[in-house]
């Protein structure tokens, strides 16, 4: 059997301007291989993106919908990305605005939203990407984000049509979710830019982004309708909270494209290949407790501190009596200030002894709690800071690392996908990598595939910023970033192609003939690696 044409899914992960800049670069490195004179990128018919991946997979969508070149999507994104201190422009914006809508709330990431869609989107809406023409060789393009009434995915997406389907089942991809679906004729009318701050809206940074009255609708009939018999509003946030890596939207266009060619879920899946581009790492820091300094004021307890207190109270009272009774001016004025701040702590910390008995805590609790008061304020201090580091770092490594390798159990523990996977990681090719150290130690990878040393230098710099959207003065002019990001994504897909090849080369288990394509692009792909060796900027360079 004569081989077709290939079937990629692609997914980005959430990271910021670091995950937007890492999908530019596996785009732009998609697009420079050629198969029979067709960028491989045209073989991706599924898009997942999270957060800032979403910053480049959205905006390449829309592109390719007008029927933009790819040279300009790239011009367009690397500008938005180097010229705007989003921060700062959307600060300004919330300073200056005075006539927002009632129903809209005035935070910080309704004016992200804004400098999205004046800078990014020129004020496109969904309804580009749901038009059926162009044809485009997207087929399943899915932004996501999290929804804060079940605790599951929110999907903006738009998938081909089902050929078979029954009346209670949809007929195309949800846009939204099983508990919350939006009618096509009212999610045309959603701004592409409220939908990249819905996916990107991550917490801390920001606040909730509420649908539908923080989203710039059009009062359409359709949108009218649908709002008054739809339930109370939903929270939606960054979608990285229940899959930071796009996995579960492929799984599900892999569902329906099965369904569509009448397949069983148990025959050959559809999709040839899954390259899921990320730049969070599986690595945490070891938790570290909080170290005390050694000074006297740890040493108090509160018990020895209300007492100093209502001395301190009582003494300057009384120094405020005799200033005034001598006609002391300076004095009075200095004892009335002692007196009014003992007296707000002598009235705060009474109120705050008496508020377990506002809230009705138990007898059997108020003994445990009164004997807080003879503990030094060190203790305090210890119990205070530990449980908010390891809150911080159960929300931020320890909850986001445990999804992540769930999710990827999905991709790995699954058969089906054997030899149809890649996983494209910013940090594979830094130093000190401990799998590319294995790899290279035990001779699992051909020698010329060892990263030079001017590439670990660039996966150095590319895996070392952190998940913010913007990049800082310092960041583009002096450490060079942005392009550090782009060309680790272009070597890095790059790298991990000729891995795959050399994967699939020695075993056939579960592959297709549409596979031989790619194996006759390895001379191709081998070619371009060594030039990375030499220069990992060679591509960011031909093309400016």
């Amino acid at each position: 059997m004569e081989p077709q044409k290939l079937k990629i899914g692609l997914a980005f992960s959430g990271g910021g301007f670091r995950a937007a800049s890492f999908s530019l670069g596996v785009l732009s490195y998609l697009n420079h291989i050629k198969i029979k004179d067709q960028p491989l990128l045209d073989s991706v018919i599924a898009l997942s993106t999270i957060s800032g991946g979403t910053i480049a997979g959205a905006r390449y969508s829309v592109g390719i919908k007008r029927g933009e070149s790819f040279e300009t999507i790239y011009e367009d994104l690397y500008g938005f990305m180097s010229r705007l201190d989003l921060i700062e422009h959307s600060l300004d914006n919330l300073i200056k605005s005075n006539d927002w809508d009632k129903k809209r709330s005035n935070g910080l990431i309704e004016a992200f939203a804004d400098l999205y869609n004046s800078e990014l989107f020129a004020e496109e809406k969904f309804s580009r990407i749901l038009e059926s023409t162009p044809d485009i060789h997207l087929k399943h393009i899915s932004f996501n984000a999290t929804e804060f009434d079940n605790a599951l995915q929110f999907r903006f997406q738009v998938s081909e049509t089902m050929k078979q389907t029954s009346e209670e089942k949809p007929d195309k991809g949800i846009i939204g979710n099983y508990y919350y679906r939006i009618p096509e004729q009212v999610a045309k009318d959603i701004r592409m830019a409220d939908i990249l701050a819905a996916s990107s809206c991550f917490p801390g940074g920001f606040e909730p982004i509420v649908f539908p009255d923080d989203f710039d609708l059009e009062a359409s009939d359709a949108s009218r309708i649908f709002f008054e018999e739809k339930k109370d509003p939903i929270g939606l946030m960054d979608g990285g909270i229940v899959d930071n890596q796009g996995i579960e939207p492929l799984l599900l266009a892999e569902d329906r494209m099965k369904k569509n060619e009448g397949k069983k879920p148990d025959d050959a899946n559809v999709m040839d290949l899954l390259i899921m581009s990320d730049v969070t790492s599986p690595y945490m820091e070891d938790y570290s407790p909080w170290k005390t300094k050694k000074s006297w004021w740890r040493r108090m307890t509160p018990r020895a501190i209300l007492i100093v207190n209502s001395l301190a109270l009582l003494g300057s009272i009384a120094g405020l009596f005799f200033s005034l009774k001598n006609e002391l001016t300076g004095w009075s004025a200095a004892a009335s200030a002692v007196v009014i701040f003992n007296l707000i702590v002598f009235l705060l910390s009474h109120f705050l002894l008496k508020l377990p008995k506002k809230f009705d805590v138990p007898q059997a609790f108020l003994k445990p709690i009164r004997k807080l008061l003879k503990l030094r304020l060190v203790v305090f201090e210890n119990m205070i800071m530990n449980r908010a580091s390891s809150l911080l770092q159960m929300n931020m490594d320890v909850f986001l690392k445990h999804i992540r390798r769930l999710n990827y159990n999905r991709i790995y523990q699954d058969k089906t996908w054997k030899n149809r996977r890649i996983m494209n990681a910013i940090y594979e090719l830094r130093h000190g990598e401990e799998k590319l150290l294995s790899k290279i130690k035990n001779n699992t990878i051909p020698k010329e595939l060892i990263p030079s040393e001017a590439m670990q230098n660039v996966a150095d710099t590319a895996s070392s910023m952190g998940t913010t959207l913007w990049f800082t003065k310092d960041e583009l002019e002096k450490q060079d970033m942005l392009n550090s990001i782009i060309a680790c994504g272009q070597f890095s897909m790059c790298w991990n192609l000729l891995c795959y090849i050399d994967e699939i080369t020695k075993s056939n288990e579960n592959l297709s003939t549409n596979h031989v394509l790619l194996v006759d692009v390895k001379e191709q792909l081998m070619a371009q690696w060594l030039q990375f060796k030499e220069n990992p900027f060679w591509m960011l360079e031909a093309s400016s």
